[in-house]
């Protein structure tokens, strides 16, 4: 049995009972340290012992998970090198309230009642006794317990896809092609049969009880564009050009559909009204109603790779997108899981994308031609003005002139990324992290970015005593300053923690958004003519190898930011030379990726390799550093030196006052596994597929 935590499977006796019943997959309510958890059973067996406790009950009549999901749950665990509770943990959908009543066994003697337990004579609540006294009942075997799942209001659902008699599997298809039944009686009536053959249904488990299902949204539906072959990998292309080929892909039957962010899935879904959405941002009823009747197509965040249901396909939309990284628990990097999902059902799977992820080229596929973005490149190195250029603001004027919308994007938060003494060239810097501290004008504070420590600017140089600290490095609040003060158009700001209203520009009315790419994921202006990037080289230089790939995707994404025109992409930059603006100069999606996959291949880098960081963290350096050599010092011998990287202090060498050094270990997975089982992983956090390098990994 395995519980959502960081553990591998327990073994426990079934539930008093229910010995003999088919209990793979079914969730089960267990005693744990003094509660009682909801776990899955993951595998039956084994010689019974009286040392091992009873589960309390079953809570699902039928089983929760197929044999097909627990083997992906075991292969997941091997591929992340994670315990098998952690990845069910990551997975699985929150379990519904449980009802929880306790008793005596009728019989016992009430005197083995502890003080303070004496109703426990007739049944009771179980959350109004503390469960350390309930446990050493428990343990005892004098304790009774009912647990089940609270109910609302419930109606039936399809369970399965077919029946093999021909009458039964007509009633089971009209549920399905209805959703939903109020009753067995209602369902009878619809399908025109006795109510009798609908209970047979239900004993059978081809049909249950369930949480009612939301009515799709209303959409916008397109004309599908089929392919004669379904390719591996779909790319470039307008934004209406991929949805039109999606459609063509699961024009018919069951299919999975991966997004990496929820803005993204209903972007998509207002074209696709037979979609049933499947993400974290559900009611957790609606979620539970779902996952126990899986069926025609499901648009889905990561947790849709544990639906219990094979569908015809599975399509991962925008595989390369960073957002399809777990930042806790196993630390999974999803698309590497849907393509073992889909082997492991034996289901094809296609890549759909602007641009490929460098894992995905050598995928046979079509890329279909986008229009050239219209890019206009600013050498900071020969143009004049901080922090816009004359250039800039010439762009800028024009958009004013013209009553039209225009976008600037910023690299960080605040008003610029440090402060500094034009004397003797002191800076602020964090007093936990090897930060400089960012500067916030309008909070009239300094500010770390990665731990929060946060304290007053200082009003002369605590060095020298010079008057003359100044900021550096645009950063939002400024360039909203400098754009509030050279305009007439109005200013907005936009990201993950402040929006302003910008009805005024859906209205069409014109004016100037300033923002982080949480843009990305905003409204779409119907007026856009500009977007300016004033330092485009603080989204590129990012201490990690995959950063210059994950810079060309924004650029890419950021020509789509109105679908139907191309607004000019105006960056500022130090290096317009650099790959990715020639690969948009070129018009190619594609020729970036296949660049950057050359030089990962000489570099013996992923995907050529696997990659897993090992990280160490203390708040002595020594320690920390001394760890990290063990570390290495354990491998000695067993890893060749191409197999490890490191010991190397992270590009952030100090954060939240951790002293922090990686190791990165290549191979496949298989030997990946054998390194890491000669070492002590109580002594190091593990990252199975790095996508940063930056910051601390916590749980």
């Amino acid at each position: 049995m395995a519980l959502p935590l960081p553990l591998p499977p327990m073994s426990y006796l079934p539930p008093l009972g229910g010995e003999g019943q088919e209990a793979l997959g079914r969730r089960v309510a267990v005693p744990w340290r003094g509660e009682v958890r909801v776990g899955v059973v993951v595998g039956e067996g084994g010689r019974p012992s009286h040392a091992l406790r009873h589960a309390l009950a079953y809570l699902d009549g039928a089983p929760y998970l197929r044999p097909e999901e627990v083997l992906f749950l075991e292969e997941a665990s091997r591929y992340l090198f994670a315990p098998l509770g952690q990845v069910l943990a990551d997975f699985l959908p929150p379990s519904p309230e449980l009802r929880h009543r306790v008793r005596l066994y009728p019989g016992a003697d009430p005197k083995v009642l502890p003080k303070g337990l004496e109703a426990l004579t007739a049944w009771q609540e179980a959350r109004g006794f503390d469960p350390r006294l309930l446990d050493p009942l428990r343990e005892a075997g004098v304790l009774e317990e009912e647990v089940a799942f609270k109910e609302g209001r419930r109606v039936l659902l399809p369970l399965k896809e077919a029946h093999p008699d021909p009458t039964l599997d007509r009633v089971l298809q009209a549920l399905r092609s209805m959703g939903q039944a109020e009753s067995q009686a209602a369902l009878a009536r619809a399908a025109g049969v006795g109510v009798g053959r609908v209970r047979r249904l239900l004993e059978e488990g081809y049909v249950g009880y369930g949480e009612p299902l939301a009515s799709p949204p209303p959409g916008e539906p397109v004309e599908p564009l089929p392919l004669p072959e379904r390719p591996e990998r779909l790319n470039g292309g307008r934004f209406l050009e991929r949805v039109r080929l999606l459609a063509g892909l699961v024009a018919e039957g069951d299919h999975l559909v991966l997004f990496p962010e929820v803005s993204l899935l209903e972007r998509f879904l207002r074209h696709f009204p037979r979609a049933r959405p499947y993400h974290g941002g559900l009611p957790p009823k609606e979620r539970e109603a779902l996952f126990r009747a899986p069926r025609g197509l499901v648009f889905a965040t990561y947790g849709g790779l544990l639906l219990p249901f094979t569908p015809r396909s599975l399509v991962v939309v925008e595989e390369g997108s960073e957002s399809y990284k777990l930042p806790s628990g196993s630390r999974a990097f999803v698309p590497p899981l849907a393509e073992m999902r889909a082997r492991l059902l034996g289901v094809p799977l296609t890549y759909l994308s602007l641009v490929p992820a460098v894992e995905v080229l050598e995928r046979p596929g079509l890329t279909f031609p986008v229009p050239r973005p219209r890019l206009l490149l600013v050498d900071l190195r020969r143009e004049r003005g901080h922090p816009l250029t004359g250039r800039a603001l010439a762009l800028l004027k024009q958009v004013e002139e013209k009553g039209r919308q225009a976008v600037v994007l910023s690299p960080r938060l605040g008003y610029s990324a440090l402060l500094l003494c034009a004397d003797c060239g002191y800076r602020p810097n964090c007093p936990d992290c090897a930060l400089p501290l960012r500067y916030h004008k309008e909070a009239k504070a300094l500010l770390c970015h990665q731990c929060g420590h946060r304290e007053p600017p200082p009003p002369l140089c605590p060095r020298c005593g010079s008057t003359l600290l100044e900021p550096r490095g645009p950063g939002l609040e400024w360039i909203q300053e400098e754009l509030k003060r050279r305009l007439a158009l109005p200013v907005y700001r936009y990201t993950k923690e402040e929006k302003d209203d910008l009805g005024p520009l859906l209205a069409g009315k014109p004016g100037v958004v300033v923002g982080t790419t949480a843009l990305l994921r905003g409204p779409t202006l119907p007026e856009l003519a500009l977007v300016l990037l004033p330092y485009a080289d603080g989204f590129l230089y990012e201490a990690d190898f995959r950063a210059a790939e994950r810079y060309h995707r924004l650029l890419w994404a950021l020509t789509e930011l109105r679908p139907g025109r191309r607004p000019l992409l105006a960056l500022q930059t130090y290096t317009p030379d650099h790959p990715a603006h020639l690969a948009l100069l070129e018009g190619s999606v594609e020729a970036f990726p296949w660049a950057e996959k050359a030089l990962r291949e000489a570099l013996a880098y992923p995907p050529r390799v696997r990659m897993v960081k090992l990280e160490v963290a203390h708040r002595l350096e020594e320690r920390a550093l001394e760890a990290a050599f063990a570390l290495r010092e354990a491998l000695k011998g067993v890893a060749g030196e191409e197999e490890v990287l490191g010991p190397a202090p992270a590009p952030i060498p100090r954060v939240k006052g951790q002293h922090v050094f990686h190791l990165l270990l290549k191979g496949s997975t298989e030997r990946l596994a054998e390194l890491l089982s000669r070492l002590d992983r109580r002594r190091f956090r593990l990252d199975p597929d790095p996508h940063r390098f930056v910051g601390l990994l916590e749980d």
